[in-house]
């Protein structure tokens, strides 16, 4: 297994992988209402999940043992304030987001020390490593895949100055800039959906979205999907294919 980039085998020669344990989907909220009669569904919320990495630290001694840990949680800790991909051995091309939680205390047993480490996963789902892609000119589709929800990236391209800007997917208005906004030919506009974030040659424009006639959240179930734009510039989509 990887974290950060770095193989844990790497770390120290007396470190080997006793077990990985991952979630078996991502944790879910159930949100319910009262009902006359009962609980009513109305919605979940994903909750962080962890990841449990249990180590083994051969070593003749407990210091040399102690030694071998410092190591160990250097490397745990090594994406800093940020979280870093954590890669199963066992799920090859797939991984979570993770940021180290907490390493639990030495166990010393007959010349070997087990430790788990263990790693927060403020998402609970994982993905592909390699990221998909689809382009075309004013309109592309896609054929997202995974086990769940995915997050666009959309890129465009505008041919000829333009007045507003409408996206559409699989017949749904998903965004729809102010008629007052004017995009130059050749200018690039990005909607990134994971942070919310929409911009025009680097600038940021999230007050040119018609809100009242967006949705701003593409449905993106797995499954064949239909971009579409009201400009004939070139629209390319990315993402990452999920996994419960």
């Amino acid at each position: 297994m990887r974290y950060n980039g770095v193989d844990i085998r790497t770390v120290h020669p007396a470190i080997s992988v006793n077990k990985e344990i991952y979630p078996g989907a991502a944790r879910r909220e159930v949100v319910t209402v009262r009902g006359n009669r009962r609980e009513i569904y109305a919605g979940h919320r994903s909750e962080q999940s962890e990841a449990v990495i249990r180590v083994n630290i051969a070593g003749r001694t407990r210091d040399e043992a102690y030694e071998v840990r410092a190591l160990l949680a250097a490397w745990a800790a090594s994406s800093g304030e940020a979280t870093a991909m954590l890669e199963p051995t066992h799920w090859q091309g797939k991984a979570y987001e993770a940021v180290l939680s907490e390493i639990s205390e030495p166990e010393y047993i007959f010349g070997h020390t087990t430790v788990d480490v263990v790693f927060a996963l403020p998402d609970g789902r994982a993905y592909d490593l390699a990221e998909s892609m689809a382009s075309g000119e004013g309109g592309v589709n896609m054929m997202i895949g995974g086990s769940d929800k995915a997050t666009l990236i959309i890129t465009q391209i505008m041919s000829g100055a333009t007045s507003g800007l409408t996206w559409t997917m699989d017949g749904e208005r998903i965004l729809k800039l102010k008629s007052s906004y004017k995009a130059a030919s050749g200018a690039k506009i990005v909607a990134d959906f994971a942070s919310g974030s929409l911009t025009a040659d680097g600038t940021h424009i999230e007050a040119q979205i018609d809100y009242t006639a967006s949705t701003w959240q593409p449905r993106t179930t797995p499954g064949e999907h239909a971009l579409t734009s009201n400009n004939a510039g070139t629209i390319e989509a990315r993402w990452r294919n999920r996994w419960i």
